[in-house]
């Protein structure tokens, strides 16, 4: 009868129950309304991070968190992805290591290996060392990581070490696998446009005034202070001219190249070289015998991830026979930058102010604004404007134009091989100055790099420049190097 009983009120109780919904109106959950537009925003999200589109994916996963922050555990690794490959690698920072703290008893290795990236990226080189050696211990046959190492020693200045950690994934691992190409392609740049441990240069350019300038530089950087290197490059050139004695010029050069802090680098060198020629120069009673200091100094900020700011200084010779003989050299300031404000599009600019021995004064600027695309074929161009003048227009030994402007259109174009680099650079444009009517402007130039074994690379540069910018003496310039790099 009990149970009877109990069925009896169950039946009751299910049309009241009923009824009673009916006759309320139900109000909607926020919550549940907040979290199912927070998930759709997370589809949209990876949607647009699988397409690449990755400031749109930030922007979704950002709104997703703002209708749901409990989000933050289950995509903080993503937005951290998006933020990296969009390049505003201190955010992604901030977002791996958020994900981290809420997955403490997880091994993350993926995630870990993120962070280290993102702190490569963002230039602190001692953080990422410190996590990709972690990672490496844990597991020994992860070429990324590896890899990541490598790298990082070598942006670190630690080029010994550097370049055998990513040596050993080259050859450990097969040249079609990801570690094993990146690994190649890597130490072809590094030998092909980084800090080399030697380097062995011969130069030489002719100008249409008929003067020939040749030179031989060995140039050697040894590692000091943990990740600064010390330069050694002694060089000695010769300068000819028709009817003049040759002129040579011993130099002996010093610098040091570093870090500052992670958005901070310096490059600063020192010379004394020794201007002198066997017979006089000019006609005069003298023979040549000049010795002077110079030098050539620039600190770089990376402001942010995509704007670069460059303040330098220098104090140099003008190469030309009368500027050697009066003894004329100038001493220079600078400030440049480069914002790359758009994927594609980079704004550039760099102003110069210089002070000559014979009390002139020079200011110049230019400007830039080019497309570029990366890839297999690496394509850069745009518009170029550059203006100078001098205080003392043509005051004789050098070309000092009253001033001078040039418009030109310049297009780069880069590619490579597994063991080789091609480069051709080129303009054409319209060169402007005060007396003289408009001219054709243009210059190319070419340069191969041939990787030859495991740390050596030939590198060949040839090209021509119909400016008067080309040279101290305003005249057409043809050069030409070649050049043996040296890793160990």
């Amino acid at each position: 009868m009990k149970v009877l009983r109990n069925l009896w009120w169950m039946l009751l109780w299910v049309p009241a129950s009923a009824f009673a919904v009916d006759a309320v109106p139900a109000q909607p959950d926020t919550n549940i309304i907040n979290t199912r537009k927070a998930w759709e925003k997370v589809a949209e999200a990876r949607d647009a991070a699988h397409q690449e589109r990755h400031h749109e994916a930030v922007a979704d996963y950002l709104e997703a968190l703002a209708n749901d922050a409990s989000l933050v555990k289950t995509v903080a690794q993503e937005i951290a992805y998006q933020k990296l490959w969009r390049e505003d690698a201190d955010k992604a920072i901030f977002y791996f290591k958020r994900y981290l703290a809420r997955h403490p008893d997880e091994n993350n290795r993926d995630v870990r290996k993120g962070l280290a990236q993102a702190y490569s990226w963002s230039g602190r080189q001692k953080e990422a060392i410190v996590l990709y050696r972690e990672l490496v211990a844990e597991d020994g046959t992860d070429g990324g990581a590896r890899l990541g190492l490598g790298r990082s020693l070598i942006w670190n200045n630690e080029l010994h070490e550097g370049y055998a950690v990513v040596r050993a994934v080259e050859d450990g691992f097969e040249a079609d696998s990801n570690a094993g190409r990146e690994s190649s392609n890597f130490l072809l740049t590094v030998m092909d446009s980084y800090t080399p441990h030697l380097g062995l240069t011969a130069a030489a350019s002719w100008d249409s005034d008929g003067l020939d300038i040749y030179r031989f530089t060995a140039d050697g950087h040894l590692e000091v202070f943990g990740n600064k290197l010390l330069q050694i490059a002694p060089s000695v050139a010769q300068f000819r001219m028709p009817d003049q004695a040759n002129i040579f010029a011993p130099r002996f050069q010093m610098g040091l190249v570093g870090t500052m802090a992670h958005n901070w680098s310096f490059h600063a060198y020192a010379w004394l070289e020794h201007y002198s020629s066997k017979e006089p120069i000019n006609n005069n009673t003298e023979k040549l015998d000049w010795l002077r200091p110079g030098g050539d100094a620039w600190l770089t900020w990376m402001a942010t991830p995509r704007l670069r700011i460059d303040f330098g200084g220098s104090s140099m010779a003008l190469e030309t026979y009368q500027a050697f003989d009066e003894h004329i050299d100038f001493q220079q300031a600078s400030a440049s930058f480069d914002w790359r404000f758009a994927r594609h599009f980079t704004l550039g600019g760099v102003g110069m102010l210089a002070d000559y021995s014979d009390g002139n004064s020079r200011r110049n600027g230019a400007a830039h604004l080019f497309w570029g695309r990366e890839g297999r074929l690496k394509i850069l161009t745009g518009p170029t404007l550059t203006y100078m003048d001098f205080s003392d227009p043509y005051p004789g030994g050098y070309w000092a134009p009253d001033w001078v402007r040039n418009a030109s259109w310049r297009l780069m174009l880069e590619t490579r091989t597994k063991s080789m680099t091609f480069k051709l650079d080129g303009s054409v444009g319209l060169e402007e100055e005060l007396g003289s009517d408009a001219l054709t402007v243009a210059g190319l130039a070419g340069r191969w790099g041939w990787r030859l074994g495991d740390r050596t690379l030939l590198a060949a540069e040839a090209g021509y420049s119909r400016s008067r910018f080309s040279s101290a003496s305003g005249y057409n310039r043809k050069f030409a190097s070649l050049s043996l790099k040296a890793m160990f």
